[in-house]
């Protein structure tokens, strides 16, 4: 095995023991000494990679967004299948979001309690998260097509408020 194979696995076994310990026991109450356990390597293996335990958090938080992610976009791509009109798509692409959402409530769990992290530790602009409100966020994008879908067929209103939906 190759040195870079080896940190690759080492960052991921990490990362997996922080996710593990973060979504058991809360940022708060999860130590570096924790995840070293958990993850077999030394704390200071860990502080080599990470650099700090808000490094980590933050990574977790970036990781666990984009397997969310992944899996509501597999959810919505499977939603658009078959649907007669815009307004269709994006009642299925709302209720895709509604059961990712309620399918994870640890992880949604975590990025809440990863905001208020995030704001004393002054982390926020390192979390992905933090962009959803943006109309081209990989969360509204799906909804959001659907609606101008929608608005092009007739199946909703033109004086709609993409924006505000």
């Amino acid at each position: 095995m190759t040195r870079a194979e080896e940190r690759q696995l080492n960052y991921r076994a990490i990362l997996d023991a922080a996710v593990t310990c973060f979504l058991a026991n809360g940022i708060d109450k999860t130590a570096v000494s924790d995840i070293s356990q958990q993850c077999g390597l030394t704390q200071m293996s860990i502080y080599r990679y990470f650099g700090t335990k808000q490094a980590i958090a933050v990574a977790v938080a970036n990781h666990l967004l984009q397997v969310y992610l992944e899996e509501h976009r597999l959810r919505c791509e499977k939603a658009k299948i078959d649907c007669e009109s815009g307004f269709d798509e994006f009642s299925r692409i709302v209720r895709a979001y509604i059961d990712t959402f309620e399918a994870h409530p640890e992880y949604i769990r975590f990025l809440q309690e990863m905001t208020v992290y995030s704001q004393r530790e002054s982390l926020s602009d390192q979390l992905e998260y933090m962009h959803f409100a943006l109309l081209d966020s990989p969360l509204n994008k799906p909804a959001n097509e659907a609606l101008l879908r929608g608005i092009r067929d007739g199946s909703v209103r033109k004086e709609i408020d993409v924006l505000r939906v």
